[in-house]
Order: structure tokens, then C-alpha cells, then sequence
């Protein structure tokens, strides 16, 4: 069972709470903390309080990171706005697609973005780090990072193996929504594996483009498949979710990272969902074999 966490803001919240009737109610002055939750914040959004209190993720910047507060949703991360993260005593491993890029890296509050605008963004921190190519970060020694290898590495012959594979997986599916997709072949935009005991598991982006002049489309499709590490047919599909639009407005799901997390190591993928002016950050762990579900996503920023 997941414990119960509570972060910093969240105990300062309860304390503020006690001393004001009017506890709960969002203050509209700039900079005031989050409302009061009932119970453990991180509980209401299901974020997995194994994995620490919060998260990063890495901006365009090298050097400069996202602070993730795993208990802000939709209608409440604009009264984060302005605070500062309880960050100042914590290190953070970062890690990538290839696995842990660095250990202990320490971080520093970054003066809070301008939402004058009225867009939503998290706080920002400058991270101490010489990795360039790091994605997302954890709480020191909370996670164990899992090594993904890229359809893109394989020699061109077992890649081409791998995507016949996925595709087979995807035209298992239930029937797109859209029928003007029906009948159109699938193409693998990205697709990463890796190995779990006796399990392969493999995790793709599938796209079908519906190219009309006045109103191209495209469809997205991600999907975790495992088969046994034995085969070299379709993989069962464990996880999938359709997206569909304009091309250049519909949402993108890429892969951050793969890690374990908690005592009994259970292994989560780490997603970014951009669409054409924001996005979040969620998390999809296995839950049995050949099941994996989406047990949490963050507040939705478009700064």
C-alpha cells in the first residue's frame, strides 16, 4: 500500500487552515499558498509517494528544470503560482531514456515566471548538473532507472522486425473513432524496449496521416505491448491510448524515462503529453502481466 506523504506547502497549508475559517477558499493575492486538500494532497491525484515528493523535468535549457508538484491538478495549479518549492535541502538523480545520467545533483530556486498572461507553469529551478541530455529527475535514491534501447539502434534488419511486430499489435486495437483513419497503414514514429524477467516489453508511438490539402490529419497511437523474451511475434497489448486531430495542434505522447519504483520495484514509465500550446507529464505503471495503466498525470501548464 502506498504511504501517505505530505510536502512542506502542504503542512504550512493545514497550519494556515487552523487559524482561518475562510480555510480552503483560493486567495486570489499573488504568491499565496495552495488551498487546503482533505486528507494527503498526493493521494486526491494518486501520484505514487514512493517516488518522492515531487519531480523534475528538464526544460530546453540544459541547466534549468521544471519543478513538478505531483498534488497540483487542472482546476488548482493556478494557486501554486509564485511559491517556493521545498527543494533547498534536496539532491535529485536524473535520468534519460538510456538509463541514470547522474546522481546527487543539487538545485536552485529560480525567481517565479511572470503569469501575468494568465498561463499556467510550474516553478523553476537551476540544476547543478554537466548532463545535457537528462529528461526527467527524482528525489536522490528513491528510483532505480531501467535501460531502454531505441528501435533506431537496432541493426536494420531486427528493426524492421520489431516494427512489423508493433504494427501487428496495433491492428489488434479496437476501431479508430475517426473512420477516415480505417484502412490506412500504420508507421512506427518511436519505439524503445527493454526486458522484465522473462517479459519483453516494448513502448511505440504509431502514427497514421490522413494528408488532405485543406485538413491534414494525424492519428497517434501509443501502446506498451510485452511478449515473451522467448518470441518474436505481435506483442499482447498491455497499455494503449488514441489521440487524434489537426497535425499540427494534436497531442504527442514521448518517452522521458523507465524506472522502478518502491520496495517491490514495480517498473513505471515516465510520459510527456505536449500539444500545440502546453502539456504535462504522467506516469504509466504495470500493474500484472500485460497490464499497464495510467495512475497519474500532472496539471496541465501552458507557459
Amino acid at each position: 500500500m502506498r504511504a501517505h506523504v505530505w510536502t512542506v506547502a502542504t503542512v504550512i497549508m493545514t497550519l494556515a487552515g487552523c487559524r482561518d475559517n475562510g480555510a480552503g477558499r483560493m486567495d486570489s493575492t499573488h504568491g499565496s499558498l495552495p488551498p487546503v486538500f482533505p486528507g494527503s494532497p498526493l493521494a486526491s491525484t494518486n501520484w505514487d509517494s514512493e517516488a518522492g515528493p515531487l519531480m523534475i523535468l528538464a526544460t530546453t535549457a540544459g541547466d534549468t528544470a521544471s519543478v513538478v508538484l505531483p498534488e497540483a491538478t487542472d482546476s488548482t495549479i493556478t494557486s501554486f503560482q509564485g511559491i517556493t518549492p521545498p527543494i533547498a535541502a534536496l539532491t535529485f538523480d536524473l535520468f534519460g531514456r538510456g538509463g541514470k545520467l547522474e546522481s546527487g545533483a543539487s538545485v536552485l530556486v529560480l525567481p517565479a515566471v511572470d503569469s501575468s498572461a494568465g498561463c499556467s507553469s510550474w516553478p523553476r529551478a537551476r540544476v547543478r548538473t554537466a548532463v545535457a541530455n537528462w529528461r526527467v529527475g527524482f528525489v536522490s535514491h528513491r528510483v532505480i532507472d531501467v535501460k531502454v534501447d531505441s528501435i533506431e539502434a537496432l541493426p536494420s534488419a531486427d528493426s524492421a522486425v520489431l516494427a512489423a511486430a508493433i504494427t501487428q499489435t496495433a491492428a489488434t486495437l479496437p476501431v479508430a473513432a475517426d473512420p477516415a483513419f480505417r484502412g490506412l497503414p500504420f508507421r512506427v514514429r518511436s519505439a524503445y524496449s527493454f526486458t522484465l524477467d522473462s517479459v519483453d516489453v516494448v513502448i511505440a508511438d504509431i502514427v497514421r496521416s490522413l494528408n488532405e490539402e485543406s485538413n491534414p490529419r494525424i492519428e497517434h497511437l501509443t501502446i506498451i505491448g510485452e511478449r515473451p523474451a522467448t518470441s518474436r511475434g505481435k506483442f499482447d497489448a498491455a497499455y494503449y491510448a488514441r489521440t487524434a486531430g489537426a497535425e499540427e495542434s494534436t497531442q504527442v505522447t514521448d518517452i522521458l524515462a523507465v524506472v522502478e519504483i518502491g520496495k517491490d520495484r514495480h517498473p513505471v514509465v515516465v510520459v510527456g503529453m505536449e500539444s500545440e500550446n502546453g502539456g504535462r507529464v504522467a506516469l504509466i505503471e504495470r500493474v500484472g502481466p500485460s497490464r499497464w495503466n495510467l495512475t497519474w498525470r500532472s496539471a496541465y501548464t501552458d507557459c
